[in-house]
């Protein structure tokens, strides 16, 4: 048979909600809702919406351009942890939120083994869960809430008193989480708080269950100290001085903020007037920082220091989606 005609059969293979469910998950990844399914499902019926012309429909879609920065951006965190390298100085277009920074940020320094406590999985993004997943670490989510990821060991647990043996983790990432604890979490079908040192409690339990040589990455909205209601938001001396009350020290941080021309390094961050929502579709500015526990000991050594030191020099270039920059 004509390899052409084979394709066009091929392509109708299967029925119209087959084909549907199909092309949702594939091009969208997530099953199509019921109002979109029926809108489809009846235009291919009366021959007014063709196959093709669904798909167009889908690639076109602002949906689609959400699914791509994501996927850029877990695919430069990957690409970077298998080289070895730490990434820094991302760029990304003005039109995105805070994860096309936070992700491959968090993703290039997920170490090659180990085991690794993702907390707030519940509500994170399905594209950087499956970077994770397929990072090959041995991985754990706890949170409030419960969500079904295979390959994960879900845990339902709050981040303030964690079911886990002390030192039991090489890694804990905690990626716009932190600013949530002890908030009003009505919005994500959880009880409403108001506890202002629950932020301390959380990082104090967590450094518990960090082993000795292990890190703890965390990212944070970034700005003017703002009680949001259901999370709190600080300026960069007001996080700094959390993880320290904590006993974690900062590795490495950077500060991101969303300018006229996109995502951009801050080295001179102004918290003043720098509120969320009101440059973007989230976070006007992000916190991006590795902590580990008990590092006062270690900066003691002239190795220490050298370490630390080297870590803040590095520089290291990259952009997401750097043909829309």
């Amino acid at each position: 048979m004509d390899p052409r005609v084979e394709a066009e059969l091929a392509a109708h293979a299967g029925s119209d909600e087959e084909f549907v469910e199909r092309a949702f998950r594939l091009v969208l990844r997530r099953p199509p809702d019921e109002e979109a399914k029926a809108r489809a499902l009846g235009g291919l019926a009366e021959g007014t919406l063709s196959r093709t012309t669904l798909l167009y429909e889908l690639v076109s879609s602002n949906e689609l351009r959400r699914v791509r920065e994501l996927d850029d951006a877990v695919a430069l965190g990957l690409g970077a942890r298998a080289r070895g390298e730490r990434i820094r100085w991302l760029q990304a277009p003005r039109e995105t939120d805070e994860r096309v920074v936070e992700v491959p940020w968090v993703l290039s320094r997920l170490r090659p083994s180990g085991r690794v406590l993702e907390v707030g999985y519940a509500f994170a993004e399905p594209a950087y869960l499956a970077g994770l997943l397929r990072a090959g670490v041995e991985l754990v989510g706890a949170d409030l809430a419960t969500r079904d990821v295979e390959g994960m060991e879900a845990v339902e647990a709050d981040v303030r008193d964690l079911p886990f043996p002390d030192r039991s983790f090489d890694q804990v990432l905690l990626v716009s989480t932190l600013e949530h604890v002890g908030a009003d979490n009505t919005v994500y079908g959880l009880q409403a708080e108001s506890d202002g040192d629950a932020r301390l409690q959380a990082l104090r339990e967590l450094r518990r269950v960090l082993r000795r040589d292990g890190r703890l990455l965390v990212t944070v909205p970034l700005g003017e100290p703002e009680n949001y209601g259901w999370f709190r938001q600080e300026d960069e001396r007001g996080w700094m001085r959390l993880f320290a009350r904590a006993g974690l020290f900062a590795e490495e941080s950077e500060a991101y903020e969303l300018t006229p021309e996109g995502w951009r390094v801050t080295r001179t961050f102004r918290a003043q007037g720098v509120r969320y929502g009101e440059r973007g579709p989230a976070a006007s500015a992000v916190l991006c920082a590795e902590l580990s526990p008990g590092r006062l000991r270690r900066l003691l050594t002239p190795g220490g220091v050298r370490t630390a030191t080297h870590r803040r020099a590095a520089r290291t270039y990259r952009c997401v989606r750097r043909g829309d920059l």
